[in-house]
């Protein structure tokens, strides 16, 4: 009896010592895999694949199979919520449209984007990148796509722990030290308002998608008061944006004044007047929105009330 006890327990320890099968989880893509899944190759193909990380498309087309309303709840094509609550829209924006009420009338509808973070591959300007520069350089020139900042596997986080919204700890092509942000308990991707006024929804408190923000955007981050300069020769006096939620009395971090993916927010003359950092082509036009919650400067008379 005492030998088949220690033939099991040898057998126990080889199969211990055996790699198990790296199985995704946490993320919306990667529950319930099993050892012989077909979930794999409705993303992947092994031999002949067509882009990097072995996908059968490229990835903005990838994700759009299911993010543009077809299939996902969370239509980032149009900034649309898909599940209920009805015509809601999502806390990012949109990528193409937004729905939003971005002129706060009470009403809403879905508007194609005046300014959104590029997601295809293409060339822009990370605006604010790296440190404190005496240089007029307004930032460095980078490609993006949706896994340039999302994990679609899921467990991004340290010891694979879940991370909010899937983000990578470290963005790629940041180059700066990784902020890890926990996964919310509940997840709620829409705004609470019925008519989509995006300003003063929160990201639940502990979320400090700012200090995130900035792994890019080094030199917006500013835990000084409005009258200190930075010494930088674009961005030196900078709105505080150190508060890391939405508590009050008021919000200064990031997404109290923009979205992440895409905005419809239409600019009047003033704001469209608005140089580019550092100058350059195209100050006049209504891309100028910058990701803003509200039309032209209204985050500003939103917080100030002048």
């Amino acid at each position: 009896m005492k030998r088949y006890f220690f033939l099991a327990l040898f057998v126990a320890l080889i199969l211990l010592a055996v790699p198990a099968t790296v199985l995704a989880d946490n993320g919306p893509h990667g529950s319930g895999y099993t050892n012989t899944t077909d979930a794999c190759a409705g993303c992947h193909r092994a031999h002949t694949a067509v882009a990097a990380e072995l996908l059968k498309q490229n990835e903005n087309a990838l994700c759009s199979t299911c993010h543009n309303g077809s299939g996902a709840q969370t239509n980032v094509t149009d900034g649309q919520w898909m599940g209920t609550p009805a015509s809601r829209g999502l806390k990012g924006g949109g990528f193409v449209n937004a729905w939003m009420d971005t002129d706060v009338n009470g009403t809403s509808s879905l508007t194609p984007v005046t300014s959104w973070h590029t997601n295809d591959g293409s060339s822009a300007t990370d605006w604010g990148a790296g440190a404190i520069n005496p240089s007029p350089n307004p930032g460095d020139t980078i490609q993006l796509a949706c896994g340039s900042c999302h994990d679609p596997h899921g467990k991004a986080g340290t010891g694979d722990a879940a991370t909010f919204r899937i983000l990578k700890p470290n963005p790629r092509q940041s180059g700066a030290a990784s902020v890890e942000i926990a996964d919310e308990a509940t997840k709620v991707y829409y705004v609470n308002s019925a008519t989509n006024d995006y300003f003063g929804q929160a990201y639940p408190a502990g979320v400090t998608l700012g200090n995130w923000c900035a792994l890019c955007h080094d030199r917006y981050m500013n835990t000084d008061g409005v009258g200190t300069t930075s010494g930088d020769s674009i961005f030196a006096y900078r709105h505080n944006t150190n508060r890391p939620d939405g508590t009050s009395p008021g919000p200064t971090y990031c997404l109290a004044c923009h979205v992440a993916h895409g905005t419809s927010a239409a600019m009047g003359s003033n704001s469209q007047g608005v140089p580019w950092p550092g100058g350059g082509a195209g100050q006049t036009q209504t891309n100028r929105s910058s990701l803003l919650r509200v039309d032209s400067r209204g985050v500003c008379q939103r917080c100030h009330q002048k």
